[in-house]
């Protein structure tokens, strides 16, 4: 297993995205490598949330599954932020060869309240029923926005080695059931799958900074930090979307207000920053931003 952290101009995308052509019958044959990592966007309200996977798997066209880890291993995603992100699974696989579809089993989700938050039964921990979709595998398309007539699939040429990098964001995983501004009011926590998937090459990114000026100040609680989100135009990738698969994109801003949303494919988003300080709610936006292919926009600034 491996830990790294990208710099900005390497964060990647909301889709797996293709940078190869199609394959040939003359092309050459052999293997390539092919990994699936695991990375986070913040959230505010946990210590811990701790996810085991079971198999993960590379679906590909014409030909059988392909099984790239039977343990993905436990990851604290908290720990799995601003870039970082771990190994669940690597394989060679015969190329040439064309990967439709990542497919992740989820064994089981446990989350530990960040103090002074704890359950209405004192508690602070709490493990977290699993959805049946999630047991059998969260499907992720695998989408190409380099112009192959059918939209999908990543082409793996013999020798290339490929990273897809998959996002699990806390805040949109984890739902606080009850009320997160009362200490004693949290009734407990829903486990909602939503993940998406990007190849490394093609990272973009959207940064800039929130000012607060509705409260004059920056809020004092972390968990009261402007959340910035950007949400892919779905005519951009026209391929579907699984059922706990997202084309969302967020980050929660910095103490100074400063933010930046990784792991952004190129396309066209509608980014809004949103905030609830005092039990009352602000937003500004949506601002539209095309981000192209390794491109990392700047200046994407919301007023509260």
């Amino acid at each position: 297993m491996f830990r790294r952290a990208f710099s900005t101009f390497l964060v990647a995308a909301l889709a797996v995205t293709s940078f190869t052509g199609c394959s040939d019958n003359t092309a050459p044959s052999g293997p390539a490598q092919f990994t699936v990592a695991l990375t986070d966007s913040p959230g505010a309200w946990f210590e811990s949330a701790e996810v085991a996977f079971g198999e993960v798997w590379a679906i590909q066209a014409g030909g059988p599954p392909i099984l790239l880890s039977d343990d993905g291993g436990t990851w604290n995603l908290i720990e799995l932020q601003n870039g970082v992100m771990v190994e669940l699974a690597t394989a060679d696989i015969d190329a040439p060869a064309r990967l439709l579809q990542l497919r992740l089993h989820v064994v089981s989700a446990t989350v530990t309240l960040a103090a002074p938050y704890e359950f209405t039964d004192g508690e602070t921990t709490a493990e977290l029923f699993v959805p049946s979709g999630a047991q059998s595998g969260i499907k992720i398309n695998l989408r190409d926005v380099d112009g192959n007539e059918d939209g999908a699939g990543v082409d793996l040429v013999p020798g290339e080695t490929i990273l897809a990098v998959v996002d699990m964001d806390v805040e949109r995983n984890f739902v606080v059931n009850g009320s997160p501004e009362d200490p004693d009011g949290i009734k407990g926590v829903l486990f909602t799958p939503l993940l998406r998937a990007t190849l490394e090459n093609v990272a973009g990114s959207i940064s800039g900074t929130v000012t607060y000026t509705t409260p004059p100040v920056q809020p004092d609680d972390p968990a009261e930090y402007a959340r910035v989100e950007a949400v892919l135009d779905q005519a951009t990738s026209e391929v579907p979307v699984e059922e706990m698969e997202t084309l969302d994109a967020a980050a929660i801003a910095n103490a100074d207000g400063t933010y930046t949303v990784y792991f952004l494919s190129p396309g066209s988003y509608d980014v809004t920053a949103t905030a609830t300080i005092d039990a009352v709610e602000y937003s500004d936006g949506p601002t539209t931003v095309p981000v192209a292919a390794k491109e990392n926009v700047t200046g994407v600034d919301f007023s509260l």
